[in-house]
């Protein structure tokens, strides 16, 4: 749509933050990547219908879906340590260990939602991507992300307190005299298969928006997770600030990981929607019935892989 047809920019922010604020609080009941993708469908389906009301069902459905899948690549980053580098007990105080947990989030949260402007931008580019050529780009970023735990993730030993270069989970440096558990990372991956599906987009298919939407939703997964961290940090640090002050009413009843949480989801959201604002001149128009490209087997086939895939992902041992 035009850019003056669309609804004012005001709204589109407040609508995608409390989405993406609602998304990511319940996101924390569930975990991991099914849990990140409540959040994606929800600002996704806002996103869709306040810039795209006129494409066909089919068309909105496959951006939603892209953004969907998207979003839940960065639920297998674990960051629960990376938090506490922030607002532990024992590091209150501890600025290097603030600012490096800091660091961490911006870049798991740039990462996570990364993926989603890009497999959003996929989905609402005027370009134009076959199913089997997405298939290709997933399996060659399954290889770029083996590649790149490899090259940035290891090594990891922990019985010899042996760990990577850059590692934000909890570390020796920071409680030398403590009996840790580090936990294996694997944002090094991500991020280097984000880096390889975004240099396909960018420089074989020339695709503006995912580009764009790409750049966006690392800015805004990146101050999401930091700055909804920086709430709960500030709690742990100055606690009188809250207890004591004319916080004190309410500061108790508060759940502060909870607030951590919607904070990200309200900044990713509205950040995103803002990106999308600025590059809207790019969008897909809707032109007549949506191509199917797909056979009815080919999809029944597909669904019952996802299917098994799934069951076995949460209930076996593999």
């Amino acid at each position: 749509m035009p850019r003056r047809s669309s609804p004012p920019c005001y709204l589109i922010l407040l609508l995608s933050g409390f989405a993406g604020a609602m998304g990511w609080g319940i996101r924390g009941q569930y975990g991991h990547e099914t849990g990140a993708m409540i959040a994606g469908v929800l600002v996704a389906l806002v996103l869709v219908f306040l810039f795209c009301p006129r494409l066909q069902s089919l068309q909105a459905a496959r951006a939603v879906a892209l953004m969907t899948l998207g979003v839940s690549f960065g639920g297998s980053m674990t960051y629960g340590q990376t938090v506490g580098l922030t607002h532990d007990a024992p590091l209150i105080g501890n600025h290097a260990a603030l600012v490096w947990g800091l660091l961490g989030l911006f870049l798991k949260g740039g990462i996570w939602i990364g993926f989603a402007g890009l497999f959003l931008g996929i989905g609402l580019t005027d370009k134009r991507y076959t199913a089997w050529e997405l298939t290709a780009l997933l399996c060659g970023a399954t290889v770029l992300l083996l590649v790149g735990q490899q090259l940035i993730n290891r090594p990891f030993d922990p019985d010899a307190q042996l760990l990577p270069r850059f590692y934000f989970s909890d570390h020796w440096r920071w409680e030398p005299d403590t009996e840790l558990k580090p936990r294996r990372e694997s944002w090094g991956g991500l991020l280097v298969a984000l880096l390889g599906i975004f240099s396909y987009v960018a420089l074989r298919k020339r695709d503006s928006l995912a580009r764009q939407l790409t750049l966006w939703g690392f800015l805004a997964g990146g101050i999401g997770f930091a700055g909804g961290q920086c709430v709960q940090a500030a709690h742990a640090w100055f606690p009188s600030f809250f207890d004591d002050g004319f916080l004190s009413p309410i500061a108790a009843h508060i759940n502060w990981w909870n607030l951590m949480e919607t904070t990200f989801g309200f900044l990713f959201g509205s950040i995103l929607a803002w990106g999308l604002w600025r590059n809207q001149h790019h969008l897909k128009p809707s032109n007549g019935t949506p191509e199917i490209t797909l056979t009815p087997w080919s999809e029944a086939g597909l669904l019952a892989l996802h299917i098994a895939v799934l069951v076995s992902w949460n209930f076996l041992s593999i």
